[in-house]
């Protein structure tokens, strides 16, 4: 395991990479836990199913899902 002087050393290191290379690290990294993330996403959408098939899911209104988003970006930009 990493100590996290070697990791903050490792973001600095990343930081100072260009633009496409941070893009295409990141991309390598994401890629080396696909499979692992796929599986955990399908029973993940297979427990949501089964849940609203069931009828115990809370189901949002599209338009107060909607207003909330708004509210939180409005909410970050009154923060910057």
């Amino acid at each position: 395991m990493m100590s996290m002087a070697t990791v903050d050393e490792l973001i600095a290191q990343v930081l100072q990479l260009s633009p496409e290379d941070r893009a295409r690290l990141v991309r390598e990294v994401s890629d080396a836990d696909a499979p692992d993330i796929e599986a955990s996403w399908g029973e993940e959408v297979s427990r949501r199913a089964q849940e609203v098939l069931d009828g115990t899911a809370e189901l949002l209104d599209w338009d107060d899902v909607k207003k909330r988003i708004e509210e939180r970006r409005e909410q970050r930009r009154r923060q910057r």
